[in-house]
């Protein structure tokens, strides 16, 4: 059987597609990889001969005009998840989420595609247990509801509930088989962060006291992920499922959150304080499917008991977080969330106004430093007394005076409120002003001798500003060379030339001679050019990150 896995590389993607190519199944995954992680779990399910893959963008109908027809079972998996994410930018979840489906539907052939599987929420009637309407357990033919359609938690459940209008009208008006599996509390190892079990699993290892429990007498009925696989799967092969809405979940036990903290504690072998706290804004208080529907169409019966899940589960959460893996040196990102994959980093830098206090501290229970990014000679602010006439060509920013007493009050007092949010240090950059502005390299350097002073002995890395050594070196923590390889040109990136890159190795060994930290940032548009960066900054002893120009990937 030849099987397509649209946003395959994610949680229950990844499950799946291990679990069909054990069966000898043919499997492709497609995924952009925004959120999945590569780890060892993916590549050794990548390497399996059964699989091959497709990195495509599914909200670009570009990409869906590459991919080939004629397979037997295709699952849409592909959408932003997470109560982070979805509160973070609901209008992105709203687009990605739908585009994706809409695009499926104009792709979609029903002679030489089979049965596609969309993947749906519990979500999109959690308003109707709110309000009274809808009963528990909870079966598939009950009124759908958002209760707010302006709050931005809800625009998951509005972009699902879309879906499923969209895909049944579509199957009847294409006359293509469809089934519409809505997921109730699926758990499992490499499912992020975000998420009540793992998140419960990570602070207890991390050995959190007292042990906060938002949500504790709220009630769920948990799913593991071998049992919401095996519910798929035969929903795919049941004749009778074809254009049926299903739940699929665990109606055999339901669990208080607290009674959860509990058995977590217990799988941890961590003791604590529970600390009951208010629910989310607008979390459900009960949520029980009823499985009725599944198991006349499949004969289906859950096996995993919440213990033995949560064991498993933490088995695998104990192994990634533990203090010995082997994690990449530093990542610059100036996107906002994707907390997961941040803390496959020991270092990051990130922009300020784009993260909490609870973010930061959910990176450091996890051994990530997170670096504020502060511009020391330019400014992106509204017209200011210190501002120059003159602006960055690149970039937009005015450039400034530094000595400016206005702009020296702003400059700490945006470091001091980086610190005092929870960040560990801070990034230093804009300091090539010996390029621009020669005569403020000593105002620089008092400015950065005042942050110093502030910052106590938080991290602190400078972008550049070689012309300040060796005074700089004295006040900082570590180097970074931005674009030590690679420069940006009109059409994408490049190499440097051979005599720029010749002057980069000479700076290079003098950083060398510095009790510092070095690294290098360097951008690429293919794999070769990513390749050719990460061997010069090696080869001169560089720890390296490569990204595109906005620094919007990892």
């Amino acid at each position: 059987m030849r099987t397509l896995l649209l946003g395959g590389a994610g949680f229950i993607g990844l499950h799946l597609a291990r679990r069909l190519a054990a069966d000898g199944h043919q499997v492709c995954i497609v995924d952009d990889f925004s959120r999945a992680r590569h780890d060892q779990d993916l590549t050794a399910v990548c390497e399996h001969p059964a699989v091959t893959v497709v990195s495509a963008d599914l909200t670009s109908a570009e990409a869906w005009a590459d991919l080939e027809h004629g397979w037997d079972q295709v699952y849409l998996l592909a959408a932003v998840v997470g109560v982070r994410n979805v509160e973070r930018d609901p209008a992105r979840v709203i687009r990605v989420n739908t585009m994706t489906v809409m695009n499926l539907l104009d792709w979609i052939h029903p002679v030489e595609d089979g049965r596609v599987f969309f993947a749906s929420t519990s979500e999109v009637y959690a308003g109707g247990v709110e309000a009274g309407v809808v009963g528990i357990p909870t079966a598939e033919n009950v009124p759908l509801m958002i209760s707010d359609i302006a709050a931005p938690r809800f625009a998951y459940a509005a972009s699902k509930l879309l879906g499923e209008a969209a895909l049944l009208h579509a199957a009847s008006a294409k006359r293509f088989d469809l089934v519409i599996g809505r997921f109730h509390n699926v758990y499992g190892p490499r499912m992020g962060s975000d998420h009540v079990i793992p998140e419960m699993l990570m602070r207890a290892v991390n050995g959190e006291e007292p042990f906060a429990v938002p949500g504790a007498d709220q009630y769920r009925a948990f799913c593991y992920i071998d049992d919401a696989i095996e519910a798929m799967l035969r929903l795919m092969e049941s004749p009778k499922a074809s254009r049926r809405i299903v739940h699929i979940g665990n109606d055999t036990e339901t669990t208080k959150i607290v009674d959860l903290a509990a058995l977590v504690l217990e799988a941890t072998g961590h003791t604590a304080t529970v600390h009951a706290e208010p629910a989310p804004s607008g979390s459900v208080s009960r949520r029980w499917p009823d499985l009725s529907l599944l198991r006349r169409l499949t004969g289906y019966e859950p096996k995993v008991s919440l213990a033995e899940g949560v064991i498993r589960t933490r088995d695998w959460y104990a192994a990634w977080m533990r203090p010995g893996r082997k994690r990449k040196p530093i990542a610059f990102y100036y996107g906002n969330g994707q907390l997961d994959r941040l803390t496959e980093y020991r270092t990051v830098v990130l922009q300020p106004d784009f993260y909490r206090a609870r973010d930061l501290l959910y990176l450091g229970q996890r051994g990530v430093r997170t670096l504020a990014y502060l511009s020391l000679s330019e400014d992106q602010g509204p017209p200011a007394p210190w501002q120059r006439d003159d602006r960055n060509p690149d970039w937009g920013g005015h450039f400034v005076h530094v000595d400016h007493p206005g702009w020296v009050d702003h400059v700490l007092s945006q470091a001091d409120t980086a610190l005092a949010m929870g960040f560990d240090g801070l990034f230093l950059d804009t300091l090539n002003v010996e390029l621009t502005y020669p005569e403020d390299v000593p105002h620089l350097i008092s400015l950065i001798t005042a942050m110093r002073a502030m910052a106590g002995s938080a991290y602190i890395l400078a972008n550049r500003g070689f012309g300040m050594l060796p005074e700089l070196a004295e006040l900082v923590d570590g180097v970074l060379f931005e674009s030590f390889s690679v420069r940006w040109v009109e059409d994408g990136y490049a190499p440097w030339p051979q005599d720029v890159l010749e002057h980069h190795a000479q700076i290079a060994e003098g950083l060398a001679d510095l009790e510092l930290d070095l690294y290098a940032l360097d951008y690429a548009d293919s794999d070769g050019l990513a390749a050719f960066a990460a061997r010069r900054a090696e080869q001169f002893g560089l720890e390296v990150f490569v990204s595109d120009r906005a620094l919007s990937q990892l």
